[in-house]
């Protein structure tokens, strides 16, 4: 039987699984591990190179992606970004000065972290839901001074929208969410009114119209609307001493990047440091927890970063919007109680001993915390670092004197070794050698040079972004499954195949109790095998009696709906 070209895939395939091609492919040579995990990289990077590119060329001229990554159709959106997150920044200065962000705490109460949320979740309060309003008096009912658009296609412009929605009276900004890959790309939008405007009377104005011939349906949510849903929670080691001082750092790195981008006369991070000594000062006595001080300071530039710049430091996500980072990660991420520190005490393992955890999944959690660290400082360092040109090409980029002089390359026809010509359009201009012809291209055919130019630059900008989507075309994964939950095949941060114990927060199937689930990038062999009347697996009460079996194959279950770090695909209709 062949064996199948790994480089024709368009998907990571597991470490095992390429090991195994490996040795298959060259059966008289010897790889250590080392030699194992270095192919292995440079593998996985020529895949990201495929999948970015594919996704870049099918998605580029729509208008989402332009609006989001284009070097010029962006401009828009990102100056009306910029002018709400100055407006923020009035507000939270305000509120700051009020001592409303003194108390700030994003400390775990033990019912949150027995409780929390999950990229699962569905945020139902903004989808305009009326039930239960039959017995309320309708004329008496306030409603938010929003309106929300509750799908966008991918091919409306914003700007046309505004236009749609300029004609209304209090019409004040537009903000769209994020596309969502599982519904075609479609996005929730956002049309804001000015304080005591008639939301009724926009309703009724704005609900139906047509853009393109598609309708859009609006919604209206009631004011003081109840939310069901719960905060994310980190794991432990965001808690330790040593995690939560580089994180200190690390966020105050992110807030001045991301004022260097409002301008050079915004100092929110200041004014955020110099509060927190004064709030430090004040309580000098009764602090139980030791990392108290800390945990303070770093607290207030944590609450400045979402409610000024619309950035979860947790998830390492950068939104446009308040209503898009509720959305995706509703207020506050909270962070996990560590149990004593960097390291489980004795009583903690003499707990999870007594609870019939072992020490190898206590090893687990604490590599899926180490792993979730590692995730959001890469991510943050792509955010506020320029990557050379070795870094960016290894994320997938392109750099730009090698396009530059292939784009040459391509359009230099040489006759003999005293004449080249110039091939781009209809130009045949001959010259003596090749170094003339790329001079003469550059400055008489500057417009190809410049389409060039602002092609790479647009393809990088998707590359750099920390949080972009990928094609995710494995065949075990989920049709449609994008975005960070899927790019451990793509992306240049490490995603670690996360397990998942079935009790914390998703019931096992019946007979299975305390089996694990396996995500996507599980070996084949590893992951756990539920066959018809064997009930008793997980106890180790494996059938092997001889009696008939069930003619039907044994199945595998792979836990695809296990939340992953980052996007959240939460339904507001």
């Amino acid at each position: 039987m062949p064996t199948v070209d790994l480089d024709q895939l368009d998907y990571v395939v597991p470490f095992k699984q390429f090991c195994d091609h490996l040795r298959t492919v060259h059966s008289r040579s010897h790889f250590d591990e080392d030699e194992l995990q270095k192919r292995y990289q440079h593998y996985k990077e020529k895949v990201l190179a495929r999948q970015l590119s594919s996704f870049f060329a099918s998605n580029k001229d729509k208008q989402w992606f332009q609006e989001k990554y284009h070097p010029k159709l962006s401009k828009d959106r990102i100056d009306d970004t910029k002018r709400r997150r100055l407006l923020n920044l009035l507000e939270f200065q305000n509120q700051l000065n009020d001592g409303k962000y003194d108390e700030v705490n994003y400390d775990a109460p033990k019912a949150a972290q027995d409780t929390a949320g999950n990229d699962e979740q569905k945020d139902e309060a903004e989808a305009g839901n009326t039930s239960g309003q039959e017995d309320q008096d309708m004329s008496a009912v306030e409603y938010e001074s929003h309106l929300i658009i509750k799908t966008v296609p991918p091919t409306i412009a914003r700007q046309k929208i505004i236009e749609m929605c300029s004609g209304v009276e209090g019409f004040e900004y537009l903000v769209l969410s994020e596309p969502s890959p599982n519904k075609k790309f479609h996005r929730i939008g956002w049309i804001h009114f000015k304080q005591g405007t008639d939301m009724q009377k926009a309703f009724n104005e704005l609900d139906t119209r047509k853009i393109d011939d598609f309708i859009f349906h609006l919604a209206m949510n009631q004011k003081n609307q109840y939310q069901s849903r719960t905060s994310k929670v980190t794991p432990e080691i965001a808690s330790t001493p040593k995690r939560l001082q580089k994180d200190i750092e690390q966020a105050k790195q992110l807030a001045k990047h991301l004022e260097s981008e409002l301008g050079d006369d915004v100092n929110g991070l200041e004014k955020v440091a110099e509060r927190a000594k004064q709030v430090i000062a004040k309580h000098t006595e009764n602090k139980e927890d030791e990392n108290w001080e800390l945990k303070k300071e770093l607290d207030m530039i944590l609450a400045y970063l979402r409610h000024v710049h619309m950035y979860c430091y947790y998830c390492a996500l950068e939104c446009d919007s308040l209503e898009e980072i509720n959305r995706r990660c509703v207020d506050p991420h909270l962070r996990k109680i560590s149990g004593s520190g960097e390291e489980v005490d004795a009583k903690q393992s003499a707990k999870n001993d007594k609870n019939g955890c072992s020490q190898e999944q206590d090893s687990n959690m604490t590599s899926t915390g180490a792993q979730w660290a590692k995730n959001i400082d890469q991510k943050i360092a792509m955010k506020v670092n320029v990557p050379e040109d070795r870094e960016l090409e290894k994320w997938g980029g392109k750099i730009l004197k090698k396009e530059l002089d292939s784009y040459v390359k391509e359009h230099v026809l040489k006759e003999h070794e005293a004449k080249y010509k110039c091939r781009v359009g209809d130009c045949t201009k001959a010259f003596k050698g090749f170094e003339y012809v790329e001079k003469h291209i550059f400055t008489k055919h500057n417009e190809e040079v410049d389409v060039i130019k602002e092609e790479v630059e647009y393809y990088n900008s998707y590359v750099c972004d920390p949080n972009h989507l990928v094609q995710a075309n494995n065949p075990h994964m989920n049709n449609g499954s994008m975005g960070m939950g899927s790019m451990g095949n793509g992306m240049p941060i490490s995603m670690s195949s996360f397990m998942m114990n079935m009790n914390g927060g998703m019931r096992a199937p019946p007979g299975l109790g305390h089996v694990q689930g396996a995500t996507y990038g599980t070996p084949w062999d590893q992951i756990p095998r539920i066959g018809f009347g064997e009930s008793n697996w997980a106890m180790g009460n494996r059938r092997d009696d001889g009696l008939p079996r069930d003619p039907r194959q044994v199945k595998s279950y792979v836990d695809l709906d296990a939340p992953a770090e980052g996007d959240a695909d939460i339904s507001f209709y």
